[in-house]
């Protein structure tokens, strides 16, 4: 009986072996030259999504800071009026751009880029986008992101799905394991051959996506949530390259195993990530825009508005204030009673649109919730979710920013409001005041979300990803068992 083979017992040599299969892998590759002449169109269709994303992108990013300098100009151009007639000329407030939109445009497109604000109203965001992004992105919304979740997996089941299946292989495979390599050395080695591969693509990409991020004056934060994302697609990809290699170890042919891989691959990142929204949306349905504002108009309308100084609904309000500085008649109140009535209607108004708004917040969350269940059969899902999230154009970057928005909102309204109450005009007059000057510690600032933050929210993804993983290199371990068995 011939020993048993050192490749066993030595962990250097086993390393060895294993990286000497895979530099065998890559060679075959790469004399397989359609491969990787497919991995380079698919890298410079990517790479020039980037790159007339990033311009794009510039280009919003100049437009918007020209709103909102023209906006500026507008609203402190007012001069000298009665303040209440300022919150309703209100003002718009453009969204922010997010330079990591250039890699993974997420909701960009279908989001709006700006909210106007005015007093007794919380709007939504208007002004969508038209052009759907780029020319490449009009083709079903291509970008470098979709190029990595979709194609790149296709691309590692042609590279990989007859490395170990069939006779032809089989024979081959006896041949190394004459050499004395043992069954799991010649699946380690082509597992490290396709996510070598891999990860040269992630790379690739990579080094498109800084330069076009970095002429964006995009901060540390947006280069930690590249490499961030740049994770998440290492661990997609790699269940991609382990589900390979162990379905075709354990395939009878070829055929079998790319019958199984493409069946797979059409599931997990076309048919799922395009029906689970339809199924969330149909058990979670959204009301449509007309009745969400019935509703809330409804209920704003039934509320205080503070106009009306004979509404029966400001009487215990202006007896309450009466009997606190005990006087007998509203005119001997200290306080101008209409901007306190307008306070008081801001705040209940205030309070019926957030009732509203969060009940309609709730239900996109519920339907995210919902699609995340599908990453069961679908890890393109969770990595989508985690890809938006730190590239920051998912619906919670844009929730962001309307909160901060409305914040904003809130207190420019309500400040113009306290110059009323602070202030009494004459009989049958107004109080009027330079608004640039009464408003200019009333700043706006963007909401941010901080990395920490977004990677708690991310956890159930970044879970489920990790799972796809150990299930993806325990196939691998099992095949190589089963491989070790097989006569």
């Amino acid at each position: 009986m011939s020993p048993p083979s050192p490749a066993r017992f030595r962990p250097a040599s086993t390393l060895r072996q294993a990286a000497g299969v895979a530099a065998t892998q890559l060679t075959l590759m790469w004399r397989e030259r359609r491969l990787p002449w497919l991995a380079l169109v698919l890298l410079l269709l990517a790479g020039a999504s980037v790159a007339t994303g990033a311009a794009r992108l510039s280009l919003q990013a100049q437009e918007r800071q020209a709103v909102a300098a023209e906006e500026a100009r507008l609203w402190d151009g007012q001069g000298v009026i009665d303040p209440h007639a300022a919150a309703h000329v209100g003002r718009a407030i453009p969204a922010p751009v997010r330079p990591l939109a250039a890699l993974d445009p997420g909701l960009t497109d279908v989001l709006g880029t700006s909210v106007f604000i005015e007093g007794h109203a919380q709007n939504p965001a208007r002004h969508r986008a038209m052009d759907a992004g780029t020319a490449l992105s009009r083709f079903d919304g291509f970008s470098a992101a979709w190029a990595l979740q979709v194609v790149a997996p296709l691309l590692i089941i042609l590279a990989g799905f007859a490395t170990l299946s069939g006779d032809v292989a089989r024979e081959t495979l006896r041949q190394e394991l004459g050499t004395g390599a043992s069954p799991a050395v010649l699946i380690i080695g082509r597992l490290i051959a396709l996510a070598s591969a891999s990860l040269l693509l992630v790379l690739a990409m990579l080094a498109a996506t800084v330069p076009a991020v970095a002429g964006q004056n995009a901060g540390w934060m947006d280069i930690a949530a590249l490499l961030a994302m740049c994770a998440a697609y290492g661990l997609y990809l790699l269940v991609f390259c382990a589900l390979t290699v162990g379905v075709s170890a354990l395939s009878s042919s070829a055929r079998t195993s790319l019958v199984v891989l493409l069946g797979f691959w059409v599931v997990a990142t076309v048919l799922v990530p395009r029906m689970a929204p339809a199924v969330a949306e149909s058990l979670d349905p959204t009301p449509s825009a007309p009745a969400f504002r019935a509703a809330v108009t409804e209920e704003a309308e039934n509320g205080v508005d503070g106009h009306d100084p004979a509404d029966k609904r400001l009487d215990a309000l202006r007896h309450a204030l009466m009997a606190r500085y005990q006087v007998d008649t509203v005119e001997e109140l200290p306080v101008n009673f209409r901007g306190v009535a307008l306070e008081f209607a801001e705040r209940n108004s205030t309070d019926t649109y957030n009732r509203h708004f969060e009940r309609i917040h709730a239900t996109y969350r519920q339907q995210q919730a919902t699609q995340r269940a599908f990453a069961v059969v679908s890890p393109a899902i969770a990595l989508q979710s985690w890809s938006r999230a730190f590239a920051r154009t998912d619906f919670a970057a844009h929730l962001a920013f309307l909160q901060s928005v409305e914040d904003y909102r809130y207190r420019l309204i309500q400040a113009l409001n306290a110059e009323v109450k602070q202030h009494k005009a004459p009989q049958g007059e107004k109080h009027r005041a330079d608004i640039a000057t009464l408003t200019r510690s009333v700043a706006y600032t963007p909401g941010q979300q901080c990395l920490a933050g977004i990677a708690a929210a991310q956890a159930a993804n970044v879970a489920i990803l990790l799972g796809w993983v150990l299930l993806a290199l325990g196939l691998v371990f099992f095949s190589a068992r089963r491989l070790g068995t097989t006569p």
